[in-house]
C-alpha cells in the first residue's frame, strides 16, 4: 500500500493543476445536481418493524379514511387568557377567533383532521357534548362520561387555556412550508394583539431547520490558529483548511442530492460537516506535517511521495476505521440511523481521497513557498533580529519522559479520573426530541408547558390503542359480563341479539376498563369506531409526561396488559401514537448499543493487531478507548441530562441515538490517534530492528516509545485541539441534538487524545517492556501485512530521531 500511495502522492504533486481541476469540476457538478433536485430535511425519527410501527399500520388498514397520527403534520396552538380573565369573555373570546378565522382562511383546504380544529371554547362544549351523548347511548354510567370528557377537553378547569389542533396536508416533507409556517404566525399574533398568550407547537411545527454559519466560521478560524502555531506558516496553515472544506463541500452536497430519493433527517448534513471538518483538517496535518520532515532530506517531489506513503498510509487506515465504524451503526437496523451512519461515512471517505491527491497537489502549486509566510517566534521560528536559533527540547519529550518515571502513577490517575467520570452512566435518561424538551424560550417548549400547566403532563404523551375486534370470542369468560348485559337488554326491548357483535363490543369495553385500572393511567377512553364496528381507537393518558421514565415504564406495562387482553378475548390490540413510537425507538437504540460497542471494540482489536503486530497494543488501545467513551458519556451526562452548575439553560434526557453514535464516532477517532502516535513508535522499532541504539540508557522498546512520541506528539495534539475546537464550535448551532453531539465529541476527542493516547498508551507501553510488540509467531505468520509505517519505502534513509541528554535519561539496562 505504502509504494502505491508513494505513487499517487508523487504523480498528484507533479500533476497538481489536473488533479485541482478535478476536484473542483467533481465540486461545481454535485453542487448543481443537489441545489436542483434535493428535497427538504424532515425533523421526523422512524424505525420499521417496531410494535408501534406494526400498530400504525394496523390502524391504517382498520381507519382508511384517517391521516397517520405518526407522520401526519399536526399543530397544536395554545392559547392562555391574561391573568385574572377567561378565554369565555367576549373580548379574549373574539380575539381567538380572529386567529382561527386567520388559520382557517390562510391555510384553506390544505387543514386536515378539524375534530378539534376551532375557538377551544366551543371545541370544549361539542367535544363534552359528543362524549356524554354517546356514553349515555351505550347505557354507560354518568360518571365514567365526566371522566372521559374531562380528557378530551380543549379547554382547562379554569378556563384561562385552551388549545386547538389540526394537521397540515404537507405532503412528504412532514413539516409545514415557509408560507405556511408565516401565516400561523401572522395568525397568532391576531391574538397576541389583544393580549392573549399564543404559542405553537406539534410534529409539523418543529423548530425551524437552520444551520448556523458561524460553527464552522469558528472551527475553521480556530483551526487556523492551531496550524499556525504548528508550522509557523501562514500558507501552510491554509492548505488543510481548503482540503477540508473542498471535501465536506462533496460530501454534504452528495447528501442533499441523496435527498431526492431518500427522506433524511435534518441532522445528517450537519453531523457530517461536524466530522468530516475534523478529519479532514487532521488527514492533511499529518501529510503536511511529514512533508515538512521529508523535503529536508529528498526533492520536493520526491517529499510529497515519502508523506503520502507513510502518513498517509495511516490516513487511509485512519480513515477506514472511521468509516467502518460509521458503516457498522447499520446493525442496530434503524433506517434513520443507518442513513447517518453511510452518509457520514461517505464524507470521510471523500475527506480523505481529497487528502490523498489534493494535499500534494497543493504542495506542487506552491513549490518553494508551501511553507512562506513564516511569523516571528512562532513554531520555532527565530525573530529576525537573532542571528541563532538553539533547538529546545520540546514538550512532548518532557511529557513522555515524566510518563517514564512514574508509569504506575499514570496509569492510576488516568484510571480514577476517568472512572469517577463515568460514573454518572448509572442514571443515563434518553428521549427523542419532543416538544417538551425543546430549548427554553421557543414557542414550542412555551406551548407544551402551558399544555402541561392546563391540562396535566400526561397531555403531551398520549398512547393510542388499535383494537381489531373483527374476531372477538363470544365464548370468552372475560367478555361474559359484558356480552350478557347486552344480552340482558336485547331481550328486554325484544330485539335480535347477535352474539359476534356483543362480543366486539363488549372486547372494547373491556379493554378499556382493563387499561383505565392501572394505576399510572390517568385515563383511558374509547375515541372512535371503524364504519364496520370491528375496531377501536382507545386513547390512553399518563400521568406523566414524554421524557419521565415513568412514561417508559407505563408503556411496557401497558405492552404487557395488552397481551393479557388479547389472550382473554382473542382480538388483536397494538399501540402507536408519537408518543410509543419515540419511545420503541428509544429501546431499540438501547438495547442495540452493548451490541454495537462489542462490535466497534472488537474491530479495534483486531485491525489494530493487523497494523502493529502485537497482541498488547490492541488491548490497551480498546480499554483506553472504553475509560474515553465512558468519560465522555459521563461528563455529557453531568451537564445536559443532569444541569450541573447551571450552565445548560435546558438540560433533559440525551437523544437516543446520541450514545450509539457517540460511540462509533469516538471510535474512530480514538483509533486515529492510536494509528498516529503508535505508528511512529512502531516505525522506529522496526528501524532499529528491537534494539538499543547505545546512545542513551533506555532500551530498544523505550527508545521507540520515547522518540516516536516525542516525534508525533506535537502533530497529534494540534490535531486534537483542532478537533475540539470545530466540535465545541458546533454547541452553538440552533438543534439540541448537535450542541449536545459536539459537547460529548469534544469532550471525548480530550480525553481519549491527552488521557489516553498520550499518557496511558505509552505509560502501559512502558511497564509492558518487550511484551509491547510481542506477537505469537504462527499469528503474525497468517495475519496480512499492512504497511501502514510505510517499510516498503525502506531503501530510503533512516529518520533522524531527536536525541537526549545522556545525563537526564534514566539509568536503565539497555
Amino acid at each position: 500500500m505504502a509504494r502505491v500511495l508513494y505513487t499517487v502522492g508523487r504523480w498528484s504533486f507533479l500533476h497538481a493543476w489536473w488533479v485541482l481541476s478535478t476536484w473542483v469540476v467533481i465540486l461545481l457538478t454535485v453542487a448543481g445536481l443537489a441545489l436542483g433536485l434535493h428535497k427538504p430535511l424532515s425533523s421526523q425519527f422512524s424505525v420499521s418493524g417496531t410494535p408501534s410501527i406494526n400498530a400504525t399500520k394496523m390502524l391504517v388498514e382498520q381507519f382508511p379514511n384517517q391521516e397517520n397520527p405518526v407522520t401526519a403534520s399536526s399543530v397544536t396552538v395554545v392559547f392562555e387568557a391574561p391573568e385574572g380573565h377567561t378565554l369565555s369573555e367576549p373580548e379574549t373570546h373574539a380575539a381567538v377567533d380572529r386567529t382561527i378565522d386567520a388559520l382557517r382562511t390562510g391555510l384553506g383546504d390544505s387543514i386536515t383532521d378539524t375534530q378539534r380544529f376551532g375557538n377551544p371554547v366551543d371545541v370544549d362544549q361539542r367535544l363534552t357534548g359528543q362524549i356524554h351523548s354517546m356514553y349515555g347511548s351505550f347505557g354507560l354510567p354518568e360518571e365514567t362520561a365526566n371522566e372521559d370528557a374531562q380528557t378530551v377537553r380543549t379547554l382547562s378547569d379554569d378556563g384561562r387555556i385552551g388549545y386547538t389542533s389540526f394537521s397540515i396536508d404537507a405532503g412528504d416533507s412532514m413539516v409545514v412550508t415557509k408560507d405556511q409556517r408565516a401565516i400561523i404566525n401572522d395568525a397568532m399574533d391576531q391574538a397576541r394583539d389583544a393580549g392573549v398568550r399564543v404559542e405553537a407547537a406539534g410534529s409539523g411545527f418543529g423548530e425551524e431547520i437552520a444551520i448556523e454559519p458561524m460553527s464552522e466560521i469558528i472551527g475553521l478560524a480556530v483551526a487556523f490558529l492551531v496550524l499556525l502555531f504548528t508550522f509557523g506558516s501562514l500558507v501552510a496553515s491554509g492548505l488543510p483548511i481548503i482540503t477540508a472544506v473542498i471535501g465536506v463541500g462533496i460530501g454534504v452536497l452528495a447528501i442533499l442530492l441523496t435527498t431526492a430519493y431518500v427522506d433524511l433527517n435534518n441532522v445528517t448534513p450537519t453531523l457530517s460537516i461536524m466530522i468530516g471538518l475534523a478529519v479532514g483538517i487532521d488527514y492533511s496535518l499529518f501529510v503536511l506535517s511529514r512533508y515538512r520532515s521529508e523535503r529536508e532530506n529528498h526533492p520536493d517531489d520526491v517529499a510529497a511521495g515519502l508523506a503520502v506513503g507513510t502518513a498517509g498510509s495511516a490516513v487511509v487506515f485512519a480513515g477506514v476505521t472511521v468509516i467502518v465504524a460509521l458503516a457498522a451503526l447499520s446493525v442496530a437496523g434503524i433506517g434513520f440511523l443507518t442513513a447517518m451512519g453511510l452518509l457520514a461515512a461517505l464524507t470521510v471517505l471523500i475527506t480523505v481521497l481529497v487528502t490523498l491527491t489534493l494535499t500534494p497537489a497543493l504542495l506542487g502549486l506552491c513549490g518553494k513557498k508551501a511553507f512562506a509566510g513564516k511569523v516571528p517566534g512562532v513554531a520555532g521560528n527565530p525573530w529576525r533580529r537573532c542571528r541563532r536559533h538553539t533547538p529546545r527540547r520540546t514538550l512532548g519529550s518532557l511529557w513522555v519522559r515524566g510518563v517514564h518515571r512514574v508509569p504506575g502513577l499514570a496509569i492510576g490517575v488516568v484510571i480514577l479520573a476517568l472512572g469517577a467520570l463515568s460514573l454518572p452512566l448509572f442514571h443515563l435518561q434518553m428521549a427523542l426530541p419532543s416538544d417538551a424538551t425543546a430549548n427554553h424560550g421557543t414557542t414550542q417548549r412555551e406551548a407544551a408547558d402551558l399544555m402541561a400547566e392546563g391540562f396535566g403532563p400526561g397531555v403531551n404523551a398520549p398512547l393510542l390503542l388499535v383494537v381489531d375486534a373483527a374476531h372477538a370470542n363470544p365464548d370468552s369468560p372475560a367478555l361474559a359480563p359484558y356480552v350478557n348485559a347486552q344480552r340482558a337488554k336485547a331481550e328486554s326491548e325484544g330485539t335480535e341479539f347477535d352474539a359476534q357483535k356483543a362480543a366486539t363490543l363488549s372486547s372494547f369495553l373491556y379493554t378499556v376498563d382493563s387499561i383505565d385500572g392501572m394505576s399510572t393511567v390517568k385515563n383511558a377512553q374509547l375515541t372512535g369506531v371503524n364504519e364496520g364496528q370491528t375496531a377501536a381507537q382507545i386513547l390512553i393518558t399518563p400521568y406523566t409526561g414524554p421524557g419521565d421514565p415513568a412514561t417508559v415504564d407505563l408503556s411496557d406495562s401497558l405492552r404487557a396488559r395488552t397481551h393479557e387482553i388479547e389472550d382473554a378475548a382473542g382480538i388483536r390490540v397494538g399501540m402507536t401514537g408519537l408518543t410509543a413510537v419515540q419511545m420503541d425507538i428509544t429501546e431499540e437504540l438501547a438495547a442495540a448499543m452493548p451490541v454495537y460497542l462489542s462490535i466497534v471494540v472488537g474491530l479495534a482489536i483486531v485491525l489494530l493487531i493487523l497494523v502493529f503486530r502485537s497482541i498488547t497494543v490492541p488491548i490497551v488501545a480498546g480499554l483506553g478507548f472504553l475509560l474515553s467513551v465512558g468519560a465522555a458519556f459521563g461528563a455529557t451526562i453531568l451537564f445536559w441530562q443532569d444541569g450541573l452548575w447551571g450552565i445548560v439553560g435546558t438540560p433533559g434526557p440525551l437523544v437516543s441515538f446520541m450514545p450509539i453514535f457517540l460511540i462509533g464516532v469516538t471510535f474512530g477517532l480514538a483509533m486515529d490517534y492510536q494509528v498516529f502516535l503508535v505508528t511512529r513508535m512502531r516505525e522506529h522499532w522496526i528501524h532499529s530492528g528491537g534494539q538499543a541504539s547505545g546512545r542513551t540508557n533506555y532500551n530498544a522498546v523505550e527508545e521507540s516509545v520515547i522518540f516516536g512520541f516525542t516525534l508525533g506528539a506535537r502533530v497529534v495534539t494540534a490535531a486534537a485541539i483542532i478537533m475540539i475546537a470545530v466540535f465545541v464550535a458546533f454547541i452553538g448551532q440552533p438543534l439540541p441534538f448537535i450542541k449536545v453531539f459536539g459537547f460529548a465529541l469534544g469532550a471525548g476527542v480530550l480525553f481519549d487524545a491527552f488521557f489516553i493516547r498520550m499518557t496511558l498508551v505509552p505509560a502501559a507501553m512502558f511497564l509492558l517492556g518487550r511484551s509491547t510488540w510481542w506477537m505469537p509467531r504462527w499469528l503474525d505468520r497468517i495475519l496480512p501485512r499492512l504497511d501502514v509505517e510505510g517499510s516498503a519505502l525502506g531503501d530510503d534513509p533512516e529518520p533522524e530521531y531527536p536525541r537526549l541528554d545522556d545525563a537526564d535519561a534514566p539509568t536503565v539496562p539497555a
